[in-house]
């Protein structure tokens, strides 16, 4: 028995032996460690002023210094800080360990640690995930560094990959972007401030956590005094010193930008041009603070905006996040490129689609109860009020962002077109099939970036006319005014009859009222949305010299409370188009393009206007759509002065449900699809005597319908559906009920019916 215990002792201590000899035998020289110098990118306002300078993009590039080039205050605070017993070791100080496995015991929680500074550096060239394998494979790697490299060696190597913060890392970097000195010339005040960030670099921002950082500091500085590198009594003076950290605006203006572009750098550049315009920046940035502010109550933390130049396509402003450095609500997250849902800001181009399939703005379009039949059940779509507002004119279903209508329209003219008319327009991150999105697309069932809203809302602008987005600026006055390459997606008069309607303030006041905030003294055309669940909501629109996109919203897709485009991004982009047109001319209506022109119609019917109807509205149309006008006049108002209009059948319902006096127009040729059993309103008694299975309703439809299938639902629920003989016996049950058919060959086309059983 003690001789087996014997070996089993020898061969446990061979086999440690042999562990611990394995690394002199694979040793990490220096020259193994991959390491890219990355001498710093400046980057450029339009002005030539600089914008931001970048001293590192990842642990792997970094602005390299020798470890001489360093001061000695900053290696002191490190070492007295991280691994006071750096030059007595092997890699591993097994005191240290011993002492944090002591003191975790007793605590029955892990309350102290012992990383040296050559596992810090083995974690920082691999890392990894926090696990006991991970921990036993970095002390491998520890032992490996102190076989192939000094002691100095390994001490630069570490000093140049220490996470500064942001995206820097590396000591010389730190010390140029926070003070604008080289490493060398770093101060004992300086090394102390700058030795506390590699503890927690996203936690101690010296710009957001100052008295974090001064506490820690102290720390530093008496750990220094214990080790003898510094008196005592030095400490409260340096604490007292103030380090005149460089100002935050002048090294991060545009962070979001700039990160943007360095995937874009080529190799050897180390200057770049942009297109920000400074000033505009700083007051977008500005504007989305102060609304940010007010409106945090209702569960709002973030804002992003793009603006741009619609002559030349240049990005002038360009914000991603309401605070950069606000790690608690993802400031460092990107808006602009970030994938969200658009809301309704997608329907500019429905019905700019849909103007080019023959409709124009006086087309009657139905906002009533409507059902789909989707693959994943019946779609039943709401406007934002929750109301209908019966026949409306494809004018007022824009302005007023109706998703009814929206929907009717989108069916009409087919999500698989509308989805391809999208990627011409630039929105790429819609990559599913139109099966995939279905009808919903057209009120923002995918998800796009604002950069590709803000570009295809350019597009509209420009009457039509595609332009690449530019965020380098030409270094020569040729360039800069040489013409960009550009496509024409639609027609021009089409695009203007878009922008009319989004600027006219009389069309949306149904939904926004006439004093909305969307109201500018000048001509402005803007279109909101909201996503599900208020996650997003925007405002993107355009004058004649501006496109501006603005979101609101929370990275975390967390909803607000009931905030919308109009409450929530609308008053940033109106602060913003105000402070644009403070100094410049301000824009007016542009002249009517060839094309259109100019009719009087009957604004409830859409029909050309006669002596009959109420009222009058004067609508800009098509040319080709003038002949069929003239051809079809108002048919609603019958005698002159009788405000009781005559409706189709399909809007009897909605009409008898507001209280507004309607007859039956005896023509209507979608009078043939009702439910004309059971009758609106009716109810029906059960019989005690009567057994349940005895007692039954029929539903049915007029049999003049030429409909080959029907799908009925109750209660929003599939019944059946009915294939020429659209009938049904359904068996009572006691309940308020709505009964609804839908026409298999037409969705849009529906009739529904409510009664009671008893």
């Amino acid at each position: 028995m003690i001789r087996k215990l014997i070996i089993g002792v020898l061969c446990f201590m061979l086999l440690g032996i042999a562990l611990r000899l394995l690394p002199v035998m694979l040793p990490i020289a220096r020259d193994d460690i991959t390491r890219e110098t990355f001498h710093s990118v400046k980057f450029l306002d339009r002005n030539g002023d600089l914008l931001q300078e970048v001293l590192s993009a990842d642990s792997r590039r970094s602005v390299y210094v020798d470890i001489e080039d360093v001061s000695p205050y900053f290696v002191q605070a490190m070492i007295a800080t991280e691994d006071r017993r750096f030059y007595e070791h092997g890699g591993v100080d097994y005191r240290a360990l011993g002492r944090a496995v002591w003191q975790n015991l007793q605590a029955a929680q892990v309350v102290s640690g012992a990383s040296t500074i050559s596992l810090q550096l083995a974690r920082l060239l691999e890392p990894a995930e926090r696990s006991l394998w991970n921990k036993a494979t970095e002390a491998f790697r520890a032992w490996r560094l102190e076989a192939g490299m000094s002691k100095k060696e390994i001490l630069q190597e570490y000093l140049n990959r220490l996470p500064m913060g942001g995206n820097l890392y590396g000591i010389e970097g730190a010390a140029r972007a926070y003070f604008g000195v080289p490493a060398a010339d770093l101060t004992l005040a300086q090394s102390s401030f700058l030795a506390t960030i590699p503890n927690s670099p996203n936690r101690l921002n010296p710009y957001q956590n100052l008295p974090g950082i001064r506490q820690r500091q102290r720390t530093v500085l008496q750990r220094m005094s214990v080790n003898g590198m510094i008196d005592t009594s030095r400490i409260e003076d340096v604490l007292k010193e103030d380090v005149l950290l460089k100002a935050q605006t002048s090294s991060f203006a545009a962070p979001h930008f700039v990160f943007g572009l360095l995937p874009s750098l080529s190799e050897g550049e180390h200057t770049l041009k942009t297109t920000i315009d400074p000033l505009k920046q700083q007051m977008v940035r500005e504007q989305i603070q102060v609304v940010i502010k007010r409106l945090k109550r209702f569960n709002v933390t973030n804002a992003g905006a793009i603006l741009i130049d619609n002559h030349t396509g240049e990005v002038l402003a360009y914000v991603g996040s309401a605070d950069f450095f606000n790690e608690k609500y993802g400031g460092q997250n990107d808006a602009i490129r970030s994938l969200r849902q658009p809301g309704s800001t997608l329907k500019p181009f429905l019905y700019l689609m849909a103007l080019e399939q023959g409709f124009h703005p006086a087309t009657i379009i139905s906002d009533i109860p409507t059902h789909y039949k989707m693959p994943s059940g019946i779609y039943s779509p709401k406007n934002y009020s929750e109301s209908f507002r019966g026949p409306v004119r494809l004018r007022e279903a824009l302005a007023n962002s109706l998703n009814v209508p929206a929907v009717r329209v989108g069916a009409k003219v087919g999500v698989s077109p509308f989805l391809q008319r999208l990627r011409e327009h630039g929105f790429e991150s819609l990559t599913e099939t139109a099966d995939h999105y279905g009808v919903g697309l057209v009120l923002g069932g995918g998800e796009v970036t604002m950069l590709e809203l803000a570009r295809a809302y350019v597009g509209l602008a420009r009457s039509g006319k595609q332009l690449p987005l530019k965020m380098r600026r030409p270094e020569t006055t040729d360039e800069q005014h040489s013409p960009s390459a550009s496509m024409q997606i639609s027609k021009p008069e089409y695009n203007y009859l878009i922008g009319n309607i989004l600027s006219d303030p009389f069309a949306r006041a149904a939904e926004y009222g006439f004093d909305s905030v969307l109201n500018l003294p000048f001509q402005c055309s803007a279109k909101t949305g909201t996503s599900w669940r208020f996650c997003d909501n925007w405002t993107m629109g355009f004058t004649e010299d501006y496109t501006l996109g603005v979101w609101v919203g929370n990275f975390d897709h967390s909803p607000m409370m009931n905030v919308s485009g109009v409450t929530g991004a609308g008053p940033i982009f109106a602060n913003i188009m105000y402070q644009l047109y403070t100094r410049r001319e301000k824009p007016q209506a542009q002249p009517m393009p060839e094309g259109l022109v100019r009719e009087k119609i009957c604004p409830l019917s859409g029909k050309r206007h006669t002596e009959n109807c109420p009222s009058v509205f004067e609508e800009m149309l098509p040319e080709n759509q003038l002949a069929v006008l003239q051809k079809t006049p108002c048919q609603m108002h019958q005698t002159s002065g009788d405000d009781v209009p005559q409706l189709p059948a399909r809007y009897l319902s909605w009409a008898s449900g507001l209280g507004v006096e309607a007859k039956a127009d005896s023509g209507d040729a979608d009078a043939a699809f009702r439910i004309v059993n059971p009758q609106e309103g009716a109810t029906y008694l059960r019989m005690s005597y009567v057994a349940g299975q005895y007692q039954s309703i029929r539903f049915e439809m007029n049999r003049r319908s030429p409909e080959s299938k029907v799908h009925w639902l109750l209660n929003g629920e599939p019944l059946e559906t009915t294939v020429a003989d659209h009938e049904i016996l359904w068996q009572s049950r006691p309940g308020e009920y709505k009964l609804t058919a839908i026409a298999d060959s037409d969705q849009s086309l529906s009739s529904s019916v409510s009664f009671t059983v008893k």
